[in-house]
């Protein structure tokens, strides 16, 4: 009897597996592993009931420690993960190490007697079990229990203490279902009984996980981000290698460009009269190496009686090593049809149409403006810092337009560049709270977390901008975010450009967003005075700032007293 309740246990274990994969293709890793130790440790109490000698009981116990040494540390690493924190590096070693030497200990059984001094294999109840007598080091199984226990008990504490930003609910859920287990544990040893339910234990927890994992999912933004551009119908992709040779794409441009089907993974495309190779292929091998000086290349392309724009991105990976390209097709047809329906109207609802898509631009200059303003709000350290940068650009502008003969300056880019000067910290927005509320200096952990920022805002502003404004801004505002924070020496973040590399929009975005950083009182630094400021700059010039135009902002210094003794007073 005993032995077909264990026998059930493992059956519904394996079909909650089962299950649970076929409806979570993309499931967690570290979950799938914990499911996958319940699994087992299930099997293994079955299987010790079922033996018919001594010699297969042992081999049998085996699997119920597999699973009862690593399942812990697995939903660790899962509270861990939901709690936002990275466990230190040597502490998962000593746990996965601890959990190992258990584990080896118990591959001893019935050979040594440092696990347990004797064992036998007894019948009771209807089923098969062992008689255990508990060698020296039998000690290490529950300290690592315990170990385990006070690990789980600080991150329900934690978890309590953060409430406004973590969900308690999931981490008391994955917490009662760990202590389930541990309960049934402590149990078992109190009463002495030779039927366990300590398997139950597990499938009990297994279950109120199972129950939680697409609420689990929610709380990753990445995921998040990547199901729903996945499930989007005007999407396409397609990434190619370093050597311009086929990795894989998605199935909606599988559905446009049919042709795709016949292309071999990790292998050159043959060379066709269609308007997919002429627009990708040919184009990538034409010009793969400018591509690697600029974050992206956009081209529109028509199939039929449909557009599209056309993304040619740069893959890259630690330390900017090229590793392919990602090509991204973003159907513009309706659009196209209603800028054709535009040109269409006859010249009395010209106008009308021409007030309505200024409106829309301003409230979509709005929504960006408030956007910028929501980050900004969360920052702790930046105050009024977007208002006070667009500012200083304005009067910035005024001193650069004096020299647009040098350097090519002219109206309309000085007026794009005000505008695009209240976005460039929008990146921030992808920044957790924790980094960019803290209430002092960045450790260098913190700091690489933080230097994310300009990659982020560049994204961003492309997604919104892109379709509505014109190309030629798009790229000015995704300059600003994407690189303010490089130096003219090659030492800033996040690509390292250096001198004329760096787009001189951005260049000028950076004297502004240092001036007011050095001017303005922040919660870990009380502001500098204006002279130390603009000394701070000069000595700066061909190290952190262009020197030409970091000369043309020392100009302004009169304009820029005024300004904020007006802002600050």
């Amino acid at each position: 009897m005993v032995t077909a309740f264990y026998f059930i246990v493992f059956v519904v274990s394996l079909i909650m597996m089962g299950t649970f994969l076929f409806r979570n293709k993309n499931a967690d890793t570290l979950f799938v592993l914990f499911g996958i130790a319940v699994v087992t440790n299930c099997m293994g109490r079955y299987m010790v009931a079922a033996s018919e000698n001594l010699e297969m009981a042992l081999r049998s116990n085996i699997f119920l420690y597999l699973g009862g040494c690593f399942a812990p540390p697995l939903v660790l690493f899962l509270l861990a993960q939901l709690c936002g924190q990275k466990i230190h590096t040597a502490l998962k070693i000593f746990m996965v190490a601890f959990s190992s030497v258990v584990m080896a200990l118990v591959m001893t059984i019935g050979r040594s007697g440092i696990y347990y001094k004797n064992v036998e294999l007894a019948y009771g109840n209807g089923h098969n079990y062992l008689v255990k007598t508990y060698g020296p080091l039998h000690i290490l199984y529950p300290i690592m229990m315990l170990m385990y226990a006070v690990i789980m008990v600080f991150y329900i504490v934690y978890a309590i203490k953060n409430r406004n930003r973590l969900s308690f609910r999931m981490v008391s859920t994955i917490s009662v279902a760990c202590f389930a287990v541990i309960a049934m544990h402590i149990l078992e040893r109190a009463l002495g009984s030779n039927i366990s339910f300590l398997s139950l234990g597990y499938l009990f927890g297994f279950a109120l996980m199972i129950k939680q994992f697409d609420r689990l999912n929610i709380y990753d933004m990445s995921s998040n981000i990547i199901n729903t551009v996945e499930k989007m119908n005007e999407y396409g992709y397609i990434v190619f290698d370093d050597k311009y040779r086929y990795i894989s794409s998605n199935g909606y441009i599988k559905e446009i460009f049919p042709e795709i089907n016949n292309w071999s993974v990790d292998r050159e495309v043959a060379e066709t009269d269609s308007v997919l190779y002429k627009a990708v292929v040919l184009y990538l091998r034409e010009n793969g190496l400018s591509l690697e000086r600029s974050a992206e290349n956009v081209k529109s392309i028509q199939v039929g009686e449909r557009f599209f724009d056309v993304n040619t991105r740069l893959i890259s990976y630690k330390k900017n090593k090229k590793a392919g390209y990602l090509v991204e097709f973003i159907d513009r047809t309706l659009e196209r049809k209603y800028y054709n329906a535009i040109e269409d109207y006859n010249a009395d609802l010209k106008k009308e149409v021409e007030t309505k898509t200024e409106n829309i631009l301003h409230i979509k200059d709005m929504m960006v403006l408030g956007m910028a303003e929501m980050v900004e709000s969360r920052d702790n350290s930046t105050g009024d810092h977007i208002k006070r940068t667009s500012d200083v650009i304005k009067i910035f502008s005024e001193k650069l337009n004096e020299c647009g003969d040098e350097y090519g300056f002219d109206e309309q880019f000085l007026q794009m560049l005000t505008k695009a000067a209240p976005m460039h910290d929008l990146g921030k927005i992808a920044v957790d709270d924790v980094i960019l509320r803290k209430p002092g200096k960045f450790t260098p952990e913190e700091f690489e977390k933080m230097k994310v920022h300009p990659a982020e805002g560049a994204k961003i502003i492309e997604n919104i901008l892109r379709g509505v404004e014109d190309n030629e801004f798009v790229e000015l505002a995704s300059n600003v975010a994407h690189y303010h924070h490089e130096k003219w020496n090659g030492k800033g973040y996040p690509m390292g450009l250096a001198g004329t590399y760096i787009p001189i929009e951005a260049r000028i975005m950076a004297l502004a967003d240092v001036f007011d950083a050095l001017v303005s009182k922040r919660c870990y630094k009380d502001a500098l005075s204006y002279d130390d400021a603009f000394r701070i700059i000069e000595e700066s010039l061909g190290e952190h700032f262009d020197p030409k135009l970091g000369k043309i902002f020392l100009k302004c210094k009169t304009e820029l007293v005024d300004l904020y003794s007006k802002l600050i007073s």
